[in-house]
Formats: C-alpha cells, structure tokens, sequence
C-alpha cells in the first residue's frame, strides 16, 4: 500500500473521532494491524476496505485513490492536456526526489500540512491540521498530539499504547483508567500492569531487601560470605514467579528463570566443585531457550490475532 493511501486511512479514522483501538475492535481486528495499515506496512483486505468506506460514509474510489475519484469524470471527457500536465509534474516530482539523494522527502502543502520522511532513518513526521504525528519504523515507535488527545504507542512485543482523552481518562495497552492516579497506582514504574492483586503486592514487596539482609545475615553467622552470592540469583526468578502469577505467561517464566538457574548451576560446579568443564556448555543452550520462548510468545500472539 502507496503512503498516500495510508494517510488518508489516518485522517479519515482521525476524522471519525476513533482511536487505533476503538477502529480495531469495530472491524474486528487487531490494534497491531491497523497500525501497519496506517505506516504502509501492510493492505487492507477487500471486507476491510469496504467496512472502511461505509464506517466513513465514503465510496471506496474515495477512500483508494482520494480525490483522484471525483477527476475521473473529468478525464473521460476528453481533458488529455490536463492528463498530460499531471503526467509531467509527476515525472518532474520523480526527478526531484531522485536527485536527492539520502535526503529526507519533504511535502508542504496548505491542505495537507507539512510531511516529512526519512527513508534512511525510518521516521516520518507529519504536522498538519488533525495535529502532529511522528513515527519511527525502525523502533516501532508511534506518537500523535491532537485535539483528541496524545496517543503513544510502541509496537514491540513489550511496547506499549498510551492515549488520553478529551475527558481526562487514560486509555495504556487498551485498558482505561479514570486518571493518572489510577493508572499510577495499577503500573509499576517501568508500565507493566497489574492484573491481580496478589500480583501488585508480589511485585512491589521489596525482595531484593530481603536477600541482602538474608546475605548479611548469612555472612555474619554462619561465615558462608562467597556461597551466600547466590542468593542474588533469587530476585529475578521471584519477579519472575511474580510475573507468571500476574499474567500467567508460562514462556516468559521459563524465559527468567533458566538463564539465572544455569548461570547458578555453572557458578557452583565451578567455584565450589572445581569443574567448570564441561559445566560451561550449559551456558550455550541459554540464547537457545530464550529464542525458544521468543518464538512460542509469537506463535501464541499470532492465534490470538487470527
């Protein structure tokens, strides 16, 4: 899909007064893959081009090819001269972006704004007057400032969507909240969710306290100052168990957990039994579990989308 199309999908759906998620859920698909329309990543199919054209009360000419549908009539007629000059600015538009080179493409233009993009970098920047609205491919990384609110979405598997509205709700990771406060009080400072609440209080007890006075206590008793570091080991299998208890996400357990658990394995084979050989070879099956549970989270993410 043409990066026109996919701006016109964006003022249409900011016309309509929807958010990314409000639109997703109308035509019954995913938030990730309205977002790919609206970066020319990817095409509607033909059910979800015609769900659009109705949602907006356009033709689907319309939404297609923009104003390029109400020039058809125009054409037939017999306006060749007409065809013609648009044949030569659109030749004479080519020629201006092929000398550019690596330099960003720059549209200015008192209907549609001011379009910035930077194929290099992957960014593009639009200020126009639904507001301004930048994206990064490359980070997957999505911010829109208008009269509707500011939109912020990040598109990785542990990004997230932030939106406010008109009147003051928050809306993260499609989850609304009645302020800031709210949202503060269920989020932990790197925006992670809380679902239950023997998950919040899980992962807000202070644990690593807790293994520090155990490791002092330890040193001071019992002498054990160099067996008692792999205490430290602990903490992210608990923010893990604390993870899995919140959401359930088995992979992501599994993803914590057996690095820590291998490092330790090898650590005690070689500092306490004296065989770090062949203890070493488990620290190699570590990248291969980790891309193991990357690849089931995808594949599990992928059902739900379909």
């Amino acid at each position: 899909m043409d990066l026109a199309m996919a701006q016109r999908l964006v003022d249409r759906r900011k016309a309509a007064g929807l958010s990314q998620e409000a639109l997703a859920a109308q035509l019954g698909v995913s938030r990730q893959a309205v977002s790919k329309w609206e970066r020319s990543e990817s095409s509607p199919d033909t059910d979800n081009l015609i769900a659009l054209a109705a949602l907006y009360g356009v033709s689907l000419d319309e939404l297609l090819y923009g104003e390029a549908a109400s020039d058809a009539d125009d054409l037939e007629d017999g306006s060749a001269d007409t065809e013609t000059a648009d044949v030569a600015d659109e030749a004479e538009d080519s020629a201006e972006h092929a000398d550019c080179g690596d330099k960003p493409l720059v549209d200015i233009s008192l209907a549609r704004g001011i379009h910035v993009i930077d194929p290099n970098k992957g960014e593009e920047v639009h200020v126009g007057w639904s507001g301004i609205h930048v994206t990064n491919d490359r980070k997957g990384e999505e911010v829109h400032v208008g009269p509707g609110g500011v939109h912020i979405d990040t598109l990785e598997d542990d990004g997230h969507s932030v939106h406010t509205n008109a009147d003051g709700t928050v809306v993260i990771d499609g989850e609304q909240f009645s302020s800031w406060k709210e949202a503060r009080d269920k989020l932990d400072h790197h925006g992670k969710h809380f679902h239950t609440k023997l998950g919040r209080a899980w992962n807000k007890f202070p644990f690593p306290v807790l293994v520090a006075l155990a490791y002092l206590a330890l040193g001071i008793i019992c002498g054990v100052w160099t067996t008692g570091l792999f205490l430290v080991f602990l903490i992210p299998v608990y923010y893990a168990l604390g993870d899995f208890i919140d959401r359930r996400h088995l992979s992501k357990l599994v993803d914590a957990v057996y690095p820590a658990a291998a490092i330790t394995w090898f650590l005690y084979m070689w500092f306490c039994l004296g065989q770090p050989h062949p203890a070493w070879v488990i620290l190699i099956t570590i990248p291969i579990v980790k891309a193991l549970m990357h690849w089931c989270r995808k594949q599990w993410k992928h059902r739900k989308q379909a």
